[in-house]
């Protein structure tokens, strides 16, 4: 203990005076060295990161909005089983349609045609005549949400082979009928084109 204390009291004379007095510490440095340690005590105790603003709640969408947009044979399946679910007596509905082959799609198109026609005389009187024909052909590009894309002129959709309706109703023969009705009508399609099944339970 008298060791400890001889060791302190040796510690008190050295520091600051002796340093201060070899020039190796000045006020200055003393007095940067506190402010130093003042500023990162207050900075641990404020949170300077800014406060996020509340962002008002969205309903979540279904994650096929972030995909790429629903091709035609999905967009018509969906619409096709919304409607068949409003006939009384259906209850859940679940529709799938088969297409003959794919849709066509045809693409304005610039076309220019140069003709040129060249007669040349020789020294013996003689006539010769060359025909030049160039043909250059480019679908007509248009710019959207800073993309080309090509001009449709028109565009053909698959005919529908067949279609077949699942519905939790269609065990009753009513339904079954007024749903095959209304896929014959929505579609413009033949009955025999049609299937209704009940739903498994």
């Amino acid at each position: 203990m008298n060791v400890l204390g001889g060791l302190m009291t040796t510690t008190k004379k050295v520091w600051p005076a002796r340093l201060m007095r070899a020039g190796v510490l000045s006020p200055r440095l003393v007095l940067l060295g506190l402010i130093g340690v003042v500023l990162l005590a207050a900075g641990s105790l404020y949170d300077a990161s800014p406060a996020q603003p509340a962002r008002p709640s969205v309903p979540a969408e279904p994650a096929r909005s972030a995909a790429a947009p629903r091709s035609y044979e999905e967009a018509l399946e969906a619409k096709l089983a919304n409607l068949l679910s409003q006939v009384k007596g259906a209850g859940a509905v679940a529709v799938s349609i088969t297409f003959e082959g794919g849709g066509t799609q045809e693409y304005a198109r610039n076309t220019v045609r140069e003709s040129r026609t060249i007669q040349e005389r020789d020294t013996a009187g003689g006539t010769r005549t060359t025909t030049e024909n160039k043909e250059s052909d480019q679908v007509l590009l248009s710019r959207d949400n800073g993309s080309d894309r090509p001009v449709m002129v028109r565009e053909t959709r698959p005919a529908v082979k067949g279609v077949l309706v699942i519905a939790e109703g269609a065990a009753d023969s009513t339904v079954k009928a007024s749903l095959t009705r209304a896929v014959e009508a929505g579609l413009g399609i033949p009955p025999y084109k049609i299937t209704v099944l009940p739903q498994r339970k």
